[in-house]
C-alpha cells in the first residue's frame, strides 16, 4: 500500500463505520427537507416556516461528534443492538442549510469522560477538570486544617452557651453572647477563648497554604499536559490558520483592485520556500496517480487553501436591523388577516396591497444585502470596509505552524519595536495565532482600542454602583434583624427564653435575598460586558466571569461581613455573621443546582414550541426566529465560571471561621458539576469552541483564593484574641507572592512540554471534523461559504471513495 498521512486510514476507518451504521440517513441531504439539494439560498425569513427545518437545526445543535473517537466507537459498537430507530436518529448524517452543521451521529452522555469534550476545544473539558480541582483544593484544605478546626470547635469550645433558665432575667448583650446552635457550634467563635488550640490551627492553615502552592503548580502541569494532548489528538479550523494584521487598506497596486486575491498569492508564493514533509510528499504522489488513473488533469493542490478578509460590518448590520423592522410589519398584517378568519395562501393574503407592499421593501432590502455580500466575498471596491485583518488558512498544518513559529512575536516585542520579517507590499505584517472561528466577535473588529478601553471603564463604574445598591439593600435586612436580637435580649430580660423565629426568618431571607441579588447582579454585568464590544468571545468570557465571580464574591461576603463587623458589630450573636452566613452556605449549596436541574428555560421553550406547532401555517414567525425557538438553551461557560470562582472565594474567606463551609462547598461543586454535565449531555447547545486560554485565566484568578485564605486567618486571629502569629503573617507572604508572580511562566520553565503534530490530513479531509471555519462565520461571507461547504464535503466524500478503491483501501 502506498504511503498515506499518518491519520488517514483511522479516518477512512471511522467514516466507514459510521456510514454503515446510518447509512441511509447518510445519504439523505437537507435539502430533501426544505426547497432541495443544491439550493443557492436557504429560505431563513420564509413566513409560514418549515418546523421539519427546525427540528433538524435543533439535533444539528446537539452536543455530540461526526466524526468518532476510539473510545467513542467502542461505546457505540457495545450499546448498538439497544439503539432505538426513533427520529432523531434518521436525522442523523444530515446538514442544516441555514448553518452547515451536521447532525452527530454520536451524543455526548451524562457519564462521558471529559476527554470526549475535546472537540468543542481544549477548554471544554478542561472546564470539568477544573471543577474536579476545585473540589480536591477544598478537600485538601479540610484534611489539613479544617477537620482538626471542626473537631476542636465541638469537643473543646466552651465559648457559646445554651440558651437556659440560667440566663433568665439577666441583662445579656445580644451582640455579644453567641447562643449554641448547629452553626455556631462549629464555628471557630465556640472556642475563641482557646488560645493553644488557635495557635496550633494557625500552623496547620499554613501547612494548607504550602500544599495549596504546590497543588497549583501541580493543576497547571495537568492543565498543559491535557491541552497538549487534546491539542494532538483533535484538529481544528486554527490549526491550519495564522491571523495576519497591519495589512495595507489601500488598493493601490493590488492584483485586478483584489485583496484577498492578491493576499493569497503572496502568501502561496511565500510558503513554498517552506519544504514539504516526506508524509505530505507521499500523500500528493497518490493524489496524481488517482487524477492519471482517472483521466483528469493533473493539478497540485494549493498550499494556501482561502483568505477571509475581516470587514467593518455596520452597514451590513443596519440593513439587517431595517429588514427585521419590516419583517415585523409583516407578521402584524398576516396576523391580522388571520385574525379575520382568513386562510394562509389564499388570494385575500396573498394580494392584500399592505402585505405586498412591504415584502416589496424586504426585497429592496435583500438586494442590497446581497449586492454587498457579493462585494465581501469578491474582495473588490471594499476600501471603506477592510480593516486590514484576514484569517489565511493553509492546505497542510504544518505550513501554518511553520509561519507562525518564525513570525510571531509576543505583544512585549512589539512594545519594543520589533517587527515581523513577513513583508507584504513594503509593511510588515503582525502573524497571530488565530482565535477559533466561532470566538471571533466579527461585529467588534472595527472598534477603536480607545474605545473598548472608556466602555469598560464605564462598565465598571456601572458595576460599582450596582454593588452600592446591593450593599445597601443587605444592611437594611442587618438592621431589621439587629432590631430582632434586641427585642429577644428584652425578651430574656423579661424571664420568656422562647427562641425569636423572627431572627431565623430574616437570616433565611437575607440568604435568599443574597442568591437572588446574585443572579440579578449576573444578568447586569453581562449586559455591561456586552457593551465593552470585546474582539474575541474568550475575551468577553474572561472578563464575564471575572467581574461577575469578583462581584458576586463582594456582595455575598465582603459587603455582609463589613456590615456586621463595623456597623452592626455583631460577628457570632443572634443575627450575627457567623449565624446568617451558616444558612448561606447551605442555601447556596442547594438552590442553584436545584434551579439549574429543573431548568425553567428549557420547559419554557418545550411549551412554547407546542404552542407554536399547533399553529401550523398560520404561524407567522419568520424561519429563522423558528430555529432559535427550537434550539436549545445556550451553555454559558463565563457564567458557569463565575459561579464556581465565587463558590471558591467565598469559602477561602469564611474557611476559618466557618469550617463547615468546606464540606457544604465540595457538596455544592459536586452537584453543579454533575448537573452541567447533564444539562451539556440533554438539554444544551454549545455555538463556541473554548480555548485553553479561558482555563488558564481561569486558574490565575483561582489563585486569589490563596490571599483570601490566609488574610482571613490572620484577621479571625486578631479579631478574637488581639494578637497576630508569625505563622499567619508568613502565610500573608505566601499567599499574596504567589499571586502577583507569573506562576504560569514559571511551571513552563519546570515542566517544559513539547506538542507535536501527530497526523498531516490536508484540510479537505480534516475539516469534515471541524465545527465550522472561518468563512461559514464570518457574517460577510457566511450564506454563500455554507452552500459551498456542503457541496464541497459531498464532493470529497465522493474522490476519497474512488481513491480508497484504487488504492486497496475501501
Amino acid at each position: 500500500m502506498s504511503a498515506r498521512p499518518s491519520g488517514y486510514q483511522k479516518f477512512k476507518d471511522e467514516e466507514a463505520f459510521v456510514s454503515n451504521r446510518q447509512e441511509k440517513a447518510v445519504d439523505v441531504s437537507a435539502g430533501a427537507l426544505g426547497k432541495g439539494a443544491g439550493a443557492a439560498d436557504f429560505p431563513i425569513d420564509q413566513i409560514p416556516p418549515n418546523f421539519e427545518l427546525a427540528e433538524l437545526h435543533r439535533e444539528a445543535w446537539n452536543v455530540g461528534t461526526t466524526k468518532l473517537s476510539k473510545r467513542q466507537k467502542r461505546n457505540l459498537q457495545k450499546h448498538q443492538k439497544t439503539v432505538s430507530n426513533s427520529n432523531e436518529n434518521e436525522l442523523i448524517g444530515k446538514i442544516c442549510d441555514c448553518c452547515a452543521r451536521q447532525v452527530p451521529n454520536h451524543l455526548l452522555s451524562i457519564g462521558c469522560n471529559n476527554r470526549d469534550y475535546s472537540f468543542l476545544g481544549a477548554g471544554m473539558p478542561l472546564y470539568f477538570e477544573y471543577i474536579k480541582s476545585c473540589i480536591l483544593m477544598l478537600l485538601i484544605i479540610f484534611v489539613t486544617s479544617g477537620d482538626y478546626n471542626i473537631i476542636t470547635n465541638m469537643a473543646f469550645g466552651k465559648s457559646c452557651k445554651v440558651l437556659d433558665k440560667e440566663h433568665q432575667g439577666q441583662d445579656i448583650d445580644e451582640k455579644q453572647f453567641c447562643q449554641l446552635s448547629w452553626a455556631t457550634q462549629t464555628s471557630l467563635a465556640n472556642k475563641r477563648s482557646g488560645d493553644q488550640f488557635i495557635d496550633l490551627q494557625q500552623m496547620l492553615n499554613l501547612i494548607s497554604m504550602v500544599t495549596l502552592i504546590l497543588l497549583f503548580q501541580y493543576f497547571r502541569k495537568e492543565q498543559r499536559a491535557f491541552d497538549a494532548e487534546i491539542d494532538s489528538q483533535t484538529q481544528y479550523a486554527s490549526d491550519f490558520s495564522i491571523l495576519l494584521k497591519n495589512i495595507p487598506t489601500d488598493p493601490t497596486g493590488l492584483q485586478n483592485g483584489d485583496f484577498d486575491e492578491d493576499l493569497k498569492t503572496f502568501m502561496e508564493q511565500y510558503v513554498q520556500t517552506y519544504p514539504k514533509l516526506p508524509e505530505i510528499v507521499d500523500y500528493e504522489q497518490d493524489r496524481k496517480q488517482y487524477q492519471i488513473q482517472q483521466k483528469k488533469p493533473v493539478t497540485d493542490l494549493k498550499r494556501v487553501v482561502s483568505v477571509n478578509l475581516c470587514y467593518n460590518l455596520d452597514e451590513q448590520y443596519q440593513l439587517e436591523q431595517s429588514k427585521q423592522q419590516k419583517i415585523v410589519q409583516k407578521q402584524k398584517i398576516l396576523s391580522t388577516l388571520y385574525g379575520q378568519g382568513k386562510e394562509p395562501q389564499s388570494s385575500d393574503v396573498l394580494n392584500d396591497p399592505s402585505l405586498a407592499a412591504v415584502e416589496q421593501e424586504i426585497l429592496a432590502i435583500e438586494n442590497k444585502l446581497e449586492e454587498l455580500e457579493k462585494r465581501f466575498i469578491d474582495g473588490k471596491d471594499v476600501k471603506n470596509y477592510f480593516l486590514g485583518q484576514a484569517f489565511v488558512t493553509f492546505q497542510w498544518e504544518n505550513d501554518a505552524q511553520s509561519i507562525l513559529s518564525e513570525h510571531k512575536l509576543s505583544k512585549f516585542q512589539r512594545l519594543i519595536g520589533k517587527k515581523s520579517k513577513l513583508i507584504y507590499r513594503g509593511v510588515p505584517l503582525i502573524v497571530e495565532e488565530p482565535p477559533e472561528p466561532t470566538d471571533v466577535f466579527w461585529e467588534n473588529l472595527h472598534i477603536s482600542t480607545k474605545s473598548k478601553i472608556l466602555r469598560r471603564l464605564f462598565g465598571y463604574t456601572i458595576t460599582a454602583i450596582i454593588l452600592a445598591i446591593c450593599g445597601g439593600l443587605i444592611y437594611w435586612l442587618s438592621a431589621i434583624q439587629a432590631e430582632s436580637a434586641e427585642e429577644q435580649a428584652e425578651a430574656i430580660k423579661k424571664g420568656d427564653l422562647s427562641p425569636n423565629l423572627k431572627v431565623k426568618f430574616i437570616a433565611q431571607v437575607a440568604s435568599i435575598s443574597i442568591i437572588i441579588i446574585n443572579t440579578l447582579l449576573a444578568m447586569i454585568i453581562k449586559n455591561v460586558s456586552q457593551f465593552e464590544r470585546f474582539s474575541t468571545q474568550t475575551g468577553y468570557n474572561i472578563s464575564l466571569a471575572s467581574k461577575s465571580s469578583l462581584a458576586q464574591f463582594i456582595n455575598t461576603a465582603v459587603i455582609t461581613f463589613a456590615i456586621s463587623t463595623w456597623v452592626t458589630k455583631n460577628i457570632y450573636g443572634a443575627g450575627g455573621l457567623v449565624y446568617n452566613q451558616s444558612y448561606v452556605f447551605v442555601l447556596n449549596a442547594i438552590i442553584p443546582a436545584v434551579v439549574s436541574f429543573i431548568d425553567a428555560g428549557t420547559v419554557t421553550k418545550w411549551v412554547f414550541q407546542y404552542l407554536e406547532k399547533k399553529k401550523g401555517n398560520k404561524s407567522v414567525k419568520t424561519q429563522k426566529q423558528l430555529h432559535e425557538l427550537y434550539e436549545r438553551p445556550a451553555f454559558d461557560i463565563s457564567v458557569a465560571y463565575a459561579t464556581i470562582l465565587k463558590n471558591m472565594y467565598v469559602v477561602a474567606f469564611y474557611a476559618s471561621v466557618i469550617p463547615l463551609a468546606l464540606i457544604i462547598t465540595c457538596f455544592a461543586l459536586l452537584l453543579h458539576y454533575w448537573v452541567e454535565k447533564l444539562n451539556i449531555s440533554k438539554r444544551r447547545s454549545i455555538k463556541y469552541n473554548y480555548s485553553s486560554q479561558m482555563s488558564i485565566e481561569m486558574i490565575e484568578q483561582l489563585e486569589l483564593v490563596l490571599p483570601i485564605y490566609c488574610g482571613t486567618n490572620l484577621w479571625w486571629e486578631y479579631a478574637f484574641l488581639g494578637s497576630i502569629s508569625t505563622e499567619a503573617i508568613i502565610g500573608i507572604c505566601l499567599g499574596v507572592g504567589n499571586a502577583i508572580l507569573p506562576m504560569h511562566e514559571i511551571n513552563e520553565l519546570i515542566f517544559p512540554l513539547q506538542s507535536e503534530i501527530d497526523e498531516h490530513l490536508p484540510i479537505q479531509e480534516a475539516e469534515e471534523g471541524f465545527l465550522t471555519d472561518y468563512c461559514r462565520e464570518n457574517p460577510a461571507t457566511a450564506e454563500t461559504a455554507r452552500q459551498q461547504y456542503k457541496a464541497r464535503v459531498e464532493k470529497h466524500k465522493q474522490q476519497k471513495q474512488s481513491m480508497d478503491k484504487m488504492f486497496g483501501d475501501a
